[in-house]
């Protein structure tokens, strides 16, 4: 078994016919207690000291779920990241996260890497285009309820602007994990995605989403597209892409309290509106776990 205590760069590759440490089975009893969650493979947990450094925007940050660790970037002590530290318990831990990040804006948050990070977790895209489309949606969607009026406006000559600006949201976020490659070249780098927001079918629960049945429809259709864009980046990267889609169906804007794991227009948890409440970052840490 490697020495824990020799740097990282000199310890062997951890393999599966090592026995599970003491810190990979508390992630293991963790996960036990986030909702009976299967335990993940110690390939990170047990193999050498955790060096974690969370990155993202608003729903990484957690903005508006108490308590709050950084007032300035709206970052609460119950984000996604911090209850993934409180499991594994690193060596070392540095939330970057800051509300209204984007992938084309990240150098601050880049900075807080190192060599010797080992684990980095990135959240982000959102602020990029579909935050954007988000907005306008429900704006147009406060005026009217007829047809797909903000779909109309993002469509002109055969193109839709907003499913263009998604697209392209690929690209920044894909140079934003080659730039974590080259200054933390040892670390496992999870991409987070988004949770599922927006209801399917024909469920609507106004005022908590302002939409057109057929705007709603559109808004949903760019969210997965969303998605399938940010896996795509984290591939052409070579990081790993935790879809929270799965876990997230059935849990939008429009469930029962105490179901939904995002908050709609006007929030009955403390939280954003359209961001994670405390189930919802709860919910990310457990499939990011999953994945260590």
């Amino acid at each position: 078994m490697p020495d824990p205590h020799r740097p990282f760069d000199h310890q062997p590759r951890f393999t599966s016919r090592l026995r599970l440490s003491r810190r990979a089975a508390a992630v293991a009893g963790a996960l036990v207690l986030l909702n009976n969650s299967v335990p993940p493979t110690p390939s990170l947990a047990a193999q050498r000291p955790v060096h974690y450094v969370a990155l993202g925007d608003s729903v990484a940050s957690g903005a508006g779920v108490p308590p709050v660790d950084d007032l300035w970037c709206m970052r609460s002590a119950n984000n996604y990241p911090h209850v993934i530290a409180r499991v594994l318990r690193p060596a070392a831990f540095t939330d970057a996260t800051c509300s209204a990040a984007r992938a084309d804006r990240m150098e601050s948050q880049l900075a807080s890497l190192s060599r010797g990070t080992t684990l980095v977790t990135l959240t982000v895209g959102y602020n990029d285009a579909f935050s954007l489309g988000l907005e306008r949606c429900t704006i147009v969607g406060a005026v009217t309820r007829q047809g797909a009026p903000c779909r109309t406006s993002y469509q002109r000559m055969g193109r839709d602007t907003f499913q263009e600006e998604i697209d392209a949201t690929g690209p920044k976020t894909a140079a934003v994990l080659r730039a974590i490659r080259r200054r933390a070249p040892h670390a496992r780098v999870l991409l987070v995605g988004y949770l599922k927001v927006i209801p399917r079918g024909r469920r609507t629960c106004r005022p908590g989403e302002m939409f057109t049945e057929g705007d709603r429809r559109y808004v949903a259709h760019a969210e997965d597209r969303l998605n399938v864009v940010l896996a795509r980046a984290a591939r052409s990267a070579g990081a790993v892409f935790v879809d929270m889609h799965p876990a997230s169906t059935g849990h939008d804007v429009c469930a029962p309290d105490g179901v939904r794991w995002s908050e709609g227009l006007l929030p009955s948890r403390a939280t954003l509106p359209f961001h994670p409440n405390l189930e919802g970052e709860r919910a990310m840490a457990r499939e990011v776990l999953g994945h260590l």
